[in-house]
């Protein structure tokens, strides 16, 4: 093989290793959000889907097309310097000359290079190569092996066993680890952490679970007088009522309020019924979760539903401000009763039950107490999570200053219930 040649492959494996080099660099950890914009961006959301499904195997390949280039790059570079001098004992200038020029070249290909490209260039490299390593992943698919073979034989030297992953899982988890960071960091506030769990949890909730019992149902009878209904509009203050028709179990439509003005406007013989005025209403099961019936009801454009069971039959009734409540918290508007405390409920000098929700300073006016205000947190819940750097579990307890912090009921979203004990100082007896 002449010099010539040697030339032309260290050439041309160099520029498959830069290019595999930059792809091995991005493909891991691709931020997946810049790659959907940009394919959208390109009409082609569908490669989108594509990269995203099968980019750890085109990761691999890369790589394994990487280490190739990379090997017949230094042997051919090896052979053409090798070639092109007349010594065949290297001195130590230029071992050392040689080792440096190495040295920088791999480092701009494999490193200065790809990092560059893959923070200002990321989605665009891999949108306009994925066909590339498409054909790559195919050819070296059967190298992928090696790492499936090594992973199981580690594994079992370590007793691992295998069990049943669930992406979707994972994929919340590593949210909720970013979201604490970021709120001990103070980037975002612990509210924006309960709206973001609230999100991530529409699709592991029930409707039944959201849904006013059907005993808890304010409806009217379709033969209620018009008089009747005002009155019992005005005191329930519901903008949409549903209609029965000989049982509570048989709902026949969903009176609008707003339809009933213009009729108390005709005189009383020519006015339309109840039932002539009532509105169909949508079923859902209850089985079907907080995610699907939010979908449901913007693609219907209707505010609330009849929940039924598998046999049919009313079970409860749900609104999308109740599915809002699972994202936002409790909504209060001029409908709903007054609160008439402040979530705090003394039950002597020493010891409260509080909420949540209660805030702090309520808290220290009402029991006394010292408990620390700070800008991070504004009720009781905030400053134990503050304080824990994460969400407690019911039954664990916090110390603060001469108050003690017993948690009795929390989820994974927030914490609900707290009870407040305060612990007796002993003061020092006068000499």
């Amino acid at each position: 093989m002449g010099p010539t040649l040697f030339v032309w492959l260290a050439t041309s494996s160099l520029l498959v290793l830069i290019l595999t080099s930059i792809a091995a660099t991005i493909l891991p950890d691709m931020l997946w959000h810049d790659l959907e914009e940009y394919c959208e961006k390109n009409d082609r959301p569908q490669l989108f889907s594509t990269i995203h499904e099968h980019h750890e195997l085109a990761a691999l390949a890369a790589q394994a097309l990487q280490v190739l280039s990379l090997a017949i790059f230094l042997i051919s570079s090896q052979a053409w310097l090798l070639g092109s001098r007349t010594e065949t004992i290297l001195d130590t200038y230029t071992f050392f000359g040689d080792v440096v020029g190495v040295t920088l070249v791999l480092m701009v290909t494999m490193v200065w290079l790809p990092w560059a490209v893959a923070e200002h260039f990321g989605p665009a490299y891999i949108y306009y190569t994925w066909p590339l390593w498409s054909s790559v992943a195919t050819i070296f698919y059967p190298v992928t092996f090696g790492v499936h073979l090594i992973g199981g034989v580690l594994k079992r030297a370590a007793g691992i066993e295998d069990e049943p992953t669930d992406e979707e899982e994972e994929f919340e988890e590593e949210i909720r680890t970013i979201v604490t960071e970021a709120i001990r960091e103070g980037h975002i506030e612990e509210d924006a952490r309960e709206m973001i769990e609230g999100v991530m949890d529409l699709d592991d909730t029930e409707t039944v679970s959201i849904m006013t019992p059907r005993s808890d149902i304010d409806s009217l009878a379709s033969t209620t007088s018009w008089w009747e209904t005002v009155e019992f509009i005005s005191k329930t203050g519901r903008t949409r009522i549903p209609i029965w028709e000989g049982s509570r179990d048989n709902f026949a439509g969903l009176l609008y309020v707003k339809d009933l003005l213009p009729e108390l406007a005709r005189p009383e013989s020519t006015r339309k019924s109840l039932l002539e005025l009532a509105r169909p209403v949508i079923h859902v099961p209850q089985s079907m979760t907080v995610s699907e019936l939010l979908k449901y009801f913007l693609r219907k454009r209707t505010h609330l539903a009849l929940v039924v069971d598998e046999y049919h039959a009313v079970t409860g009734l749900v609104t999308i401000e109740d599915v809002l409540e699972e994202i936002v918290g409790e909504i209060v508007d001029e409908h709903d009763l007054d609160e008439t405390d402040n979530g705090i409920i003394q039950i002597s000098g020493e010891e409260a039950d509080v909420t949540g929700k209660a805030h702090v300073e309520d808290i220290n006016e009402t029991l006394g107490m010292e408990l620390p205000e700070e800008d991070d947190y504004d009720t009781i819940g905030g400053l134990v999570i503050h304080m824990m750097r994460r969400i407690p579990k019911p039954g664990e307890s916090l110390q603060v200053g001469d108050v003690t912090i017993q948690v009795v009921a929390a989820d994974r979203r927030r914490i609900h219930q707290l009870r407040l004990i305060r612990t007796k100082q002993n003061k020092a007896q006068p000499a």
